[in-house]
């Protein structure tokens, strides 16, 4: 593989970029401000358009095209120290838009300093790098891309002075690079985290260096004698995305019901049949789905999403070809927080992938309110709905669920992908590939046993020493699977976001984690 790769050294161990005017810091430097610093030095040294750098002269040089090549692309990995905020501190500077008084001490203007250190490793200088996979790109303008990183001279604040250089790199030369990988994830949306990123708008048939090119124009002619003093724009052509990695990491998006009965009161369902609630759950999103589905269903038809997506049933061609299964998880969550806690089922979450918060928040929507209705085999009394719970409504029982922690503990068993043959070296290669399959890629250690950490918990026994059934009612095609009671605990301290459900039943409540002290 060939990789793109800019790299800026800092001649200082720290950065001052927010991400908006007095907080909060910006780490990592965002790709969009990068773009901003080669724009800003090229069009410095008169090298970005032929003749005078005005907005309507599109007459780039082979520099100028090779930034607009740039912003064309998809976001691109950052590579960055560990870092640390510093404390913050207010400066006060002249206000320059206004010159009516001459005592600068009677127009200071206080503006909030809030610096990012970096914390490097031995040998470890103060760069970033960014680095854009190229391996089919054979127009990229490397030679053009050098010179326009060879012009910059600070990203971030004008004190955050550095310099840069832009080259080709091989798979073994981007993993040799120290720094932490910020990993940019699409369609992810947070309050944290959101990164801006250059773009063309083809609705608006602008881009991020047309619409810089223009806010620079309004900041030159801002002053115009015999004129009040005019607007200057804000840039405001980018997109922003999500950015993760081992000092942000995230967790799958969630949705929350808690389960109330005709009479507006919490509804408490046994926690041995949890499968129950997963079932009537599943069941009134598909037919919530069917007869209002999300109106962008990307590569899917709405016949396949519904089946794959929704109601988790892979197709034989599917699974002929090992295909990854994306879809909703109905988790129903046993109470948890105090040792006397009742640990029956009063609320249920619903899992999505990474990138799909659009579809949960739809769904969501939709069966908020909604009567679930009992299946063969099931009770439930009528009237009993789901309501949702905010995501800004303190909640314990969720909050176990969801809180980033360095240690874990199943409640309900671990299922897991086959049977084990009760040979312990087996059983760590099913957790091993459980793991994976979860999606959990951070290294950890763990122990198991056929009991939980929670004393409330059923254990993952199938029957009794009388041979007769018990523990939790389990999904008649994962009978045959080993079940145990895991314990989790990440290396180096690392605190993973919840939830995290495991196995081959973490659709349906199966495997379910809550953090541990």
């Amino acid at each position: 593989m060939t990789f793109l790769l800019v790299t800026v050294r800092f001649l200082d161990d720290r950065y001052h970029g927010l991400l908006d005017r007095g907080g909060p810091p910006e780490w990592p430097p965002s790709p969009f401000r990068l773009f901003q610093a080669l724009v800003a030095g090229v069009a410095r040294r008169g090298e970005l358009v032929i003749g005078e750098d005005t907005p309507d002269n599109t007459n780039f040089t082979e520099v100028g095209q090779a930034i607009g090549w740039l912003q064309r692309r998809t976001s691109p990995i950052i590579i960055a120290p560990k870092s640390q905020t510093g404390q913050a501190i207010t400066r006060f500077v002249p206000n320059n838009d206004g010159d009516k008084k001459f005592d600068r001490q009677e127009r200071l203007t206080a503006k909030a300093t809030i610096p990012t250190l970096f914390v490097l490793e031995p040998n470890q200088k103060p760069e970033v790098h960014y680095v854009w996979d190229i391996s089919n790109q054979s127009d990229a303008p490397l030679q053009q891309l050098r010179d326009a990183a060879r012009s910059l001279t600070s990203l971030g604040w004008g004190i955050d002075m550095a310099f840069a250089d832009a080259r080709s790199g091989t798979q073994a030369e981007v993993e040799s690079l120290q720094g932490v990988r910020w990993h940019p994830k699409l369609g992810v949306w947070r309050d944290e985290g959101m990164l801006r990123v250059p773009l063309v708008d083809q609705e608006s048939l602008t881009c991020s260096l047309c619409d810089l090119r223009h806010c620079h124009e309004t900041a030159i002619n801002r002053i115009q004698h015999g004129h009040p003093l005019r607007i200057v724009d804000k840039p405001k052509v980018f997109d922003r995305v999500f950015y993760a990695s081992i000092e942000r990491l995230i967790g799958r998006p969630t949705a929350v019901f808690k389960l109330l009965d005709a009479n507006d009161d919490t509804y408490s369902y046994s926690q041995s049949k949890l499968i129950h609630i997963a079932g009537m759950v599943r069941h009134l999103a598909i037919e919530c789905m069917k007869t209002n589905p999300p109106t962008d269903l990307r590569d899917y038809s709405f016949e396949d999403w519904l089946r794959a997506y929704v109601a988790g049933h892979l197709s034989d061609e599917d699974k002929a070809a090992n295909q990854p299964h994306a879809q909703f998880s109905f988790v129903p969550l046993p109470s948890i927080g105090h040792p006397h806690t009742d640990p029956s089922i009063r609320r249920v979450m619903i899992i999505s992938p990474l990138g799909d918060d659009a579809w949960l928040e739809h769904l969501s929507r939709q069966l908020a309110g909604e009567e679930l209705k009992p299946l063969p085999g099931t009770t439930l009394p009528l009237g009993t709905r789901l309501e949702r719970v905010r995501a800004e409504t303190k909640d314990g029982v969720r909050d176990k669920y969801t809180q980033a922690a360095n240690a874990w503990a199943s409640f309900t068993p671990v299922l897991l992908p086959g049977h084990d043959d009760h040979k312990p070296e087996k059983t760590r290669k099913l957790i091993e590939k459980a793991l994976q399959q979860s999606g959990i890629e951070q290294p950890c250690e763990f122990e198991w046993s056929a009991f939980s950490y929670f004393p409330k918990a059923l254990s993952a026994h199938k029957y009794d020493r009388q041979k007769r059934p018990t523990g939790y009612i389990r999904p008649s095609h994962l009978l045959n699977n080993t079940a145990i009671h895991l314990e989790l605990r990440f290396n180096d301290g690392v605190r993973v976001p919840g939830p995290l459900a495991i196995g081959s039943g973490r659709h349906c409540g199966f495997g379910l984690m809550a953090a541990i002290e």
